[in-house]
């Protein structure tokens, strides 16, 4: 088996960056989930304790966030969101001008569509952008971690729809290709990726998030009641997460994967 994709998300349910290598530090993606819009009654600006998603503009609540592409530089620290080919709003994360401007044009574009969770909720606005730009706070689960799947498994549950899947509703760090299908789900114990060891932590249950088509937003696939069909699983499972054995590894598209 090897590596064949790798991913990070910045922002959190925002458009994902295709990488050639990742760094994991502290168990976490470097760069992964390192900002996040968060509804205004879960805590202060500076308050960046870690919530479930539920508490933020995310793809479960807000699909049509997929037609907005983000990039975000580390370097200069700066976020910009395009839309259908022309810059939405750009600033930097270091002012806080700047904060509230791309939160406040976020939440105007929010409420703006027909699938929001703003409308009926005054207690939602404003939107507030956390995080340092730096720290992995806003993953799905507390503990981070590095999430994995195999194209294999992907093709199982296309041919189990009759359908295309794009990899990517699934926001997972790492594709891998060479096992058989739906193999990673019952990994346990120690997972070898390159020159670094893991273990495998648990599977990962889907949300709504997988239902949003990555591409124009539309809730076009349902992939929960799919995945239960598939690999008959009791809840909808695709993925696993796997912790760090040392405090920083490092993973490359073509990295060899073993098992034990």
């Amino acid at each position: 088996m090897q590596v064949v994709e790798l991913y990070r998300h910045p922002v959190k349910s925002f458009t994902p960056e295709r990488l050639d290598s990742i760094e994991v530090n502290g168990g976490k993606v470097q760069g992964d989930r390192v900002l996040a819009f968060r509804f205004a009654d879960q805590g202060a600006p500076d308050d960046w304790a870690w919530r479930r998603k539920i508490n933020f503009v995310a793809l479960s609540n807000t699909p049509a966030m997929a037609l907005l592409d983000l990039s975000y530089d580390d370097a200069t620290r700066t976020l910009t969101l395009n839309y259908e080919g022309e810059m939405f709003v750009e600033g930097s994360i270091d002012s806080e001008e700047d904060r509230y401007d791309l939160s406040e044009a976020l939440g105007e574009y929010v409420t703006s569509l027909g699938t929001n969770p703003l409308v009926g909720h005054p207690e939602r606005v404003p939107l507030n952008l956390i995080g340092d730009g730096r720290q992995g706070l806003f993953h799905d689960s507390e503990i981070g971690g590095v999430t994995i799947f195999s194209r294999e498994s992907l093709t199982a549950l296309e041919a189990s729809m009759g359908i295309t899947v794009d990899g990517r509703r699934f926001r997972s760090n790492v594709v891998i290709e060479g096992a058989e299908a739906w193999e990673e789900i019952s990994w346990s114990g120690r997972v070898t990726i390159g020159d670094h060891v893991y273990t495998a932590e648990k599977t990962i249950p889907r949300c709504l998030a997988t239902h949003a088509n990555p591409v124009d937003g539309e809730q076009d696939q349902d992939i929960m009641k799919s995945l239960i069909t598939a690999n008959g699983f009791e809840i909808p499972t695709f993925a696993i997460r796997l912790l760090p054995v040392e405090d920083h590894t490092e993973i490359h598209v073509g990295d060899g994967v073993e098992i034990g």
